[in-house]
């Protein structure tokens, strides 16, 4: 194995880590503010959940950028991973609402160095870009497994506040292979008379649907996936392990189906990849708003919907950047996605404190973003080649095509 295929399979290794660590956090946050830390309604929960978010949306272009001037990946990755060990080690002290906001705000701006980081890292110096985001996007799925699973068995156990205790220790072990065994790579500078900014990124034909649609599909999802543990638990009657369980399920199935994702992304292109995972969120979303039984609502949350989604993102943009631009682009999508983990939560606290007086209706507005990203995604097609030929090779020469449209500066495509 080549230093370049153990600098890889290092990196597969610490973002499993660390998506075990979120995943014993993640899946409780409202239900342990709600019950443990006595907040008294859903928009507390919204601004408990929304705020890091919000921040994150800052934040990971700040890092991303960073990572692109400097031509390094593995600082920001430890950087990453150190703000989730301090997260969820001051997350086990908390006493109320305001004190975990305050903690998971400070913790956003550091964690969220680690995702552009560890994205361009995988996709440098190589044509199997949406192969490389579909592994990823499966060990990532393999640690979310775990953390689902541990944190659903043991949080009637032993409880949430010991629970954030061992997550940061597994993200202080990821810290700690990352710095010993990642090796960064040379980042080759593609555009050696023009830096690309942001915004001549965000120009460039197809990258602002991409955006959107990414931001508005996940909006819908977090507008209920947030308060998920609350819906089974309270209000459908379920129990903790329900919540575990079907998370693990989900992520389990991506493990082994993501891979050959990224492949299918190679081979046929990301925007049909695309149109099928907001289809199937559609379809989710109407099906979630009706279901009254805890287990067949758990069951239904373990559809593997976002390797499709997420794969597909990741794998268009980079399609649509040069190397030397990869960790902006893969920045964008990060920032879509947590434009959503941000203003889903909003937009689910206010229908679900005004509107319904219960969360699981809020399902059917989660529907009706989706159905909007989906009609964005159809307008994707033909943006990019429609995959790889037998050599490899992309059938359109898909790079070449974005990097001369944007010295030609193409006006914004939306």
């Amino acid at each position: 194995m080549g230093v370049r295929d153990r600098a890889t399979a290092a990196v597969y290794l610490v973002y499993g880590l660390q998506s075990t660590g979120i995943a014993i956090s993640w899946q409780f946050v409202t239900l342990f503010v709600k019950h443990e830390l006595d907040a008294p309604d859903f928009l507390t929960l919204t601004i408990v959940w929304a705020a890091p978010a919000f921040v994150n949306i800052i934040a990971v272009n700040i890092w991303g950028s960073l990572s692109d001037r400097s031509r390094a990946r593995k600082p920001f990755m430890i950087v990453g991973f150190l703000g989730y060990a301090y997260t969820f080690t001051l997350y086990s002290f908390v006493t109320t609402s305001f004190q975990f906001l305050f903690v998971a705000v400070l913790g956003a701006m550091l964690s969220s160095a680690s995702m552009p980081a560890g994205t361009a890292h995988l996709t440098a110096g190589t044509r199997s870009k949406g192969e490389r985001m579909g592994y990823f996007i499966a060990v990532q799925s393999a640690g979310w497994f775990a953390g689902a699973l541990i944190s659903g068995a043991l949080y009637d156990i032993v409880g949430m506040f010991a629970l954030y205790r061992f997550a940061a220790v597994v993200c202080l072990f990821a810290t700690g292979i990352a710095a010993y065994f990642v090796r960064d790579i040379p980042v080759r500078e593609v555009h050696q008379t023009e830096k690309t900014s942001f915004l001549t990124l965000i120009r460039r034909p197809g990258v602002a649907r991409l955006t959107i649609l990414v931001a508005l599909s996940q909006i819908g999802m977090y507008a209920i996936s947030y308060m998920y543990a609350i819906i089974i638990i309270d209000e459908l009657g379920g129990l903790a392990l329900y919540v575990g369980l079907s998370n693990s399920a989900a992520t389990m199935i991506a493990v082994l189906i993501t891979g050959y994702i990224g492949k299918v992304v190679d081979r046929r292109g990301p925007v049909k990849i695309m149109i099928l995972a907001t289809a199937s969120y559609v379809i989710f979303a109407f099906a979630f708003a009706l279901v009254n039984d805890p287990v067949a609502a758990a069951i239904m949350w373990s559809l593997p919907i976002y390797p499709l989604s997420s794969t597909a993102a990741f794998g268009l943009a980079s399609m649509l950047s040069g190397e030397d631009e990869r960790g902006r682009a893969m920045s964008l999508v990060s920032g879509a996605q947590n434009t959503g983990s941000a203003f889903g939560p909003v937009v689910g606290g206010l229908f679900a404190q005004f509107v319904f007086g219960t969360v699981q209706p809020v399902s059917w507005i989660n529907m009706l973003f989706n159905l909007v990203a989906m009609a964005l995604a159809f307008s994707l097609i033909g943006i990019v080649g429609s995959g790889l030929d037998e050599s490899g090779t992309d059938a359109k020469e898909t790079e070449n095509t974005v990097h001369s449209q944007a010295k030609e500066q193409a006006r914004p495509s939306v």
